[in-house]
């Protein structure tokens, strides 16, 4: 990983976060120096130490002082409950204000590199799967527009000339150890524990393009000394349903109860990524952690962890839901 010696420090914004914690500890552990920044408004499930400097503030409140010697931010904070942001829209437009606020201090003290986090969100429900980053934005939640209103700010940025350069990164579901349980596979992950019961929204049948959190944080490790693409997918291109999950956690549970829930709104049937430009970007990399064994290391991590606790999760969740 290349070296400035008067800019070295590496911002994670969200770095208490799922994706940003691991991205964290992963790049202390290459000897980077990382500034974590986390106003903890959502307690992370795995604590945020061993990462370095840390920052407890919301990324509105950062100052010109905070970049002074950054050379790389990836900006991870963000509002991301799809569910939650059709009962608290105005929410969400912190995704865009705290973009806007952070590109404008990186321009204005010149941080040389940005990678903004974005979602598959943002297509909706895409008229080509595998989609490229090139397909027309469709969001269909409060959630989904707030990152196409951050990628509008990215978008003005990479037209500018001068510094930042600036890449988005749309992540498609990202899972695996310290995830929350809004999410879908620590959600079944915590219901089978606790209740030994897997709730399945609809009919189970809407696919998703999972990818474990190792392989997206060498992903976005690997872009730290290359080009930024202007918007790349990150995913793995396939996708599997909800009922192929829960039947691998049935592997482990086989008594387990399927529990029928209501749809969401706005529901999208599949996300897959054409990852042809991650591929052409970052290269085939090493092997990926295939979805079985994703699975199992995201059930163990939970199996690992007081039950009390993963019921307050559950708790916690539901209520905010």
């Amino acid at each position: 990983m290349q070296r400035n010696s008067s800019k070295d420090r590496i911002l994670i914004t969200g770095g208490a976060g799922f994706i940003g914690g691991h991205l964290a500890r992963a790049l202390a552990a290459h000897g980077a120096e990382v500034t974590v920044l986390d106003d903890l408004r959502v307690p992370p499930m795995i604590p945020p130490e061993g990462t370095g400097k840390f920052l407890e503030k919301p990324v509105l409140e950062l100052e010109e002082r905070d970049l002074s010697d950054v050379r790389l931010v990836y900006h991870l904070a963000s509002h991301k409950s799809v569910p939650r942001s059709f009962k608290q829209p105005l929410d969400y437009l912190d995704n865009v204000d705290s973009g806007r606020h952070l590109l404008a201090l990186c321009t204005g003290v010149g941080v040389p590199k940005v990678v903004v986090g974005s979602t598959c969100e943002v297509y909706g429900e895409a008229d080509v799967v595998p989609t490229p980053e090139t397909s027309p934005l469709s969001p269909r939640s409060p959630y989904a527009a707030s990152k196409v209103g951050l990628e509008m700010v990215a978008r003005a940025h990479q037209r500018a000339s001068g510094v930042p350069e600036v890449g988005v990164v749309r992540f498609f579901n990202v899972y695996g150890p310290g995830e929350r349980p809004d999410a879908l596979v620590p959600r079944l992950c915590a219901n089978l524990l606790t209740r030994n019961e897997l709730p399945v929204e609809g009919d189970g049948e809407q696919r998703r393009d999972f990818t474990y959190i190792t392989d997206v944080v060498d992903k976005l490790i690997a872009l730290a000394d290359r080009t930024l693409a202007p918007v790349v997918n990150f995913g793995s291109g396939q996708s599997f349903s909800v009922n192929d999950v829960v039947r691998i956690l049935q592997k482990n549970s086989p008594d387990a109860k399927v529990t029928p829930k209501q749809s969401r709104p706005n529901e999208i049937m599949e996300f897959r990524a054409n990852t042809a430009l991650q591929t052409w970007q970052i290269g085939p990399g090493p092997d990926s952690v295939d979805i079985e064994k994703g699975i199992r290391l995201t059930l163990a991590w939970w199996e690992s962890r007081d039950l009390d606790d993963i019921r307050q999760r559950i708790f916690q969740e539901e209520g905010a839901d």
